[in-house]
């Protein structure tokens, strides 16, 4: 088989994968929620029960049991502060919106009219119309019920819940096994660099998922502490979710900094300390990450140009929804290994 057959045959099984993927995208949340933290907890277990002769269906039990603990107790603490700002938020949305016809609409339009612009009367028409901005405020209250508690959104929470523990169980239990089974399987001829692209794609993603994990929490609860303590409104629930979904690049970090400014403009309209103030939480908590934590943490270990994660972003978001973001950057990064790995051998051989 020559090399440029071993590149075609690795590609229809990528796309492959990629299609089956795609085809049962609504229903493998949990599963693919369920590999990562067998894969993130494995470490721990192969530990307990190599150095301590733990056997591996006990060593399970108990690094499951005590992250299921620590991760309760986490939740049971931050779940019902988000929530009851969530439902503020709903509750305080009229007031929001009155603040924005009379108040921020207003100078907008003033500062159009200085610039020379024509903005249009239809558009006062509009932001003035009451029926329209009660069915726009009424519009967004449904959707935040049905989204919290819609039939669809309770299968999947019930799923991430019920099923996750019970599949990072198993997984976790049989890891060693599946894994020895793979390499069994594996050709000779094939077998000594199949196991060295797999080895490289570990030392990539186990630094990297565990590294951006942690960032996620400690950044989590640094915009929430200081938000909050800022007293900006909802900034608990704003800090958290902007830290939480740092894992996302750019898109995380940028749709708190907006939500947050937005906030603060309903709240104290254009004062420029206080604005000033948010900004200077987000713009401090960047500069720590950038500078301290992920360093620290992750390093240079995805090595991939911020182009190419970007491109990774929209054609796995595009591809396979939410969880495709969520999953975007490690699947790139061993898309990321893959190339080298190709373009290695390659150079080796054409070149």
């Amino acid at each position: 088989m020559t090399f440029r057959d071993k590149i075609f045959i690795s590609l229809i099984i990528l796309a492959t994968i990629s299609l089956g993927i795609f085809t049962v995208r609504t229903v493998i949340s949990p599963f693919i929620f369920s590999l990562i933290l067998a894969y993130l907890l494995s470490p721990p277990v192969n530990y307990l029960s190599k150095n301590y002769n733990v056997s591996r269906t006990l060593s399970t039990l108990l690094i499951l049991t005590i992250f299921l603990t620590a991760t309760g107790l986490l939740c049971s603490y931050i779940f019902p502060i988000a929530y009851n700002q969530l439902q503020n938020l709903i509750s305080t949305l009229p007031a929001y919106a009155k603040i924005f016809q009379y108040d921020i609409y207003p100078k907008i339009t003033n500062f159009i009219e200085n610039t020379g612009l024509n903005y249009g009367e239809n558009y006062s028409k509009i932001i003035y119309d009451q029926d329209i901005t009660a069915k726009v405020i009424n519009f967004s209250k449904e959707f935040f019920n049905k989204a919290l508690l819609s039939s669809f959104s309770l299968i999947n929470a019930f799923s991430l819940i019920i099923l996750t523990p019970i599949l990072v169980f198993y997984l976790i239990k049989d890891w060693e096994v599946m894994i020895n089974t793979v390499k069994s399987h594996l050709p000779k001829k094939s077998a000594k660099t199949i196991k060295k692209i797999f080895k490289d794609i570990d030392n990539t993603l186990s630094q990297y998922i565990r590294g951006q994990l942690n960032i996620c929490l400690m950044l989590g609860l640094f915009y929430a502490i200081l938000l909050n303590l800022s007293g900006l409104n909802f900034g608990f629930l704003i800090g958290f979710l902007t830290g939480l979904f740092t894992f996302i690049p750019y898109v995380g970090m940028l749709v708190g900094v907006v939500i947050g400014i937005i906030v603060a403009l309903f709240q104290w309209g254009f004062d420029p300390i206080n604005i000033s103030i948010i900004a200077a939480i987000f713009a401090t908590g960047q500069f720590i990450e950038g500078n301290f934590i992920t360093p620290k943490l992750i390093g240079n270990k995805i090595g991939i140009h911020p182009v190419w994660i970007i491109f990774g972003l929209f054609f796995f978001g595009i591809t396979l929804g939410v969880i495709g973001v969520v999953i975007a950057v490690p699947l790139t990064a061993i898309i990321g290994v893959l190339v080298k790995h190709f373009a290695a051998q390659y150079k080796k051989k054409y070149t």
